[in-house]
């Protein structure tokens, strides 16, 4: 019998030994975010941008309630292009990680907005809040993240006229693509889904269409290029 419990207490050992033991988790990405809060601010009362190494993405934004349409609060993720992401993470870099006061505390600076650059490793955190900054490099990712916050805007808005007016959509895009024409909307790959779903609506206008398509080329989305709008 003692023979026998023997070897049963060996074979329980060898297989609990053979059991695949768990990998380690991975570390925690680094991450930088920007935060924007103003009560006045148009079309964004408040929101949040997270961006991770890996590029992933994760948007929050309150909207103004003097914008109409769908004013509820917004979440979205998407994963940020990479020449975006480099810029981002390189100039985190220069900035010391946002361990420094990136205000320049210029008198008469009109308000426009708190904003808040951080960013966050498992070896560095760092946070900055800022009205007005005169480092180029804080004013490039300010305008940025601005362009990203503008892109996001118009996504939900688009999504909501094609729901309740869809006569309203050509206005929309044309704006959208004024934004883009002027350096002023980023990141258009994470409002992808809606602009494929005008570009390939046969009810919609011609003209809208063509807009949605021509938007949706300069995306970078895999099938972007193959989507055409229908001829009138």
């Amino acid at each position: 019998m003692k023979a026998r419990f023997a070897v049963l207490a060996l074979l329980f050992s060898l297989s609990a030994s053979a059991q695949p033991t768990n990998a380690p988790e991975t570390a925690a990405q680094a991450v930088v975010s920007f935060r924007f809060q103003w009560n006045e601010g148009t079309p964004w009362q408040s929101y949040s941008i997270q961006v991770q190494a890996d590029g992933k993405t994760h948007f929050e934004g309150t909207p103004n309630p003097s914008q109409g349409g769908d004013t509820g609060p917004v979440q979205q993720d998407f994963v940020m292009s990479e020449a975006n992401r480099q810029r981002i993470f390189d100039a985190a870099g220069k900035l010391n990680y946002f361990r420094g006061d990136l205000d320049s505390h210029v008198r008469h600076i009109a308000q426009t907005g708190a904003k808040t650059l951080a960013y966050k490793s498992a070896e560095i955190q760092g946070s900055s809040t800022y009205n007005y900054s005169q480092d180029s490099d804080v004013q490039q990712m300010t305008q940025l993240f601005l362009g990203l916050a503008a892109t996001i805007d118009c996504g939900r808005k688009l999504a909501w006229s094609y729901r309740f007016d869809k006569l309203g959509l050509d206005q929309l895009l044309h704006e959208l693509e004024e934004l883009q024409a002027n350096h002023q909307a980023e990141e258009l790959n994470a409002i992808a889904p809606i602009l494929r779903k005008l570009a390939d609506d046969p009810n919609l206008m011609h003209i809208s269409r063509q807009r949605a398509q021509r938007l949706l080329k300069t995306t970078g989305t895999p099938d972007a290029a193959t989507h055409s709008a229908a001829p009138p």
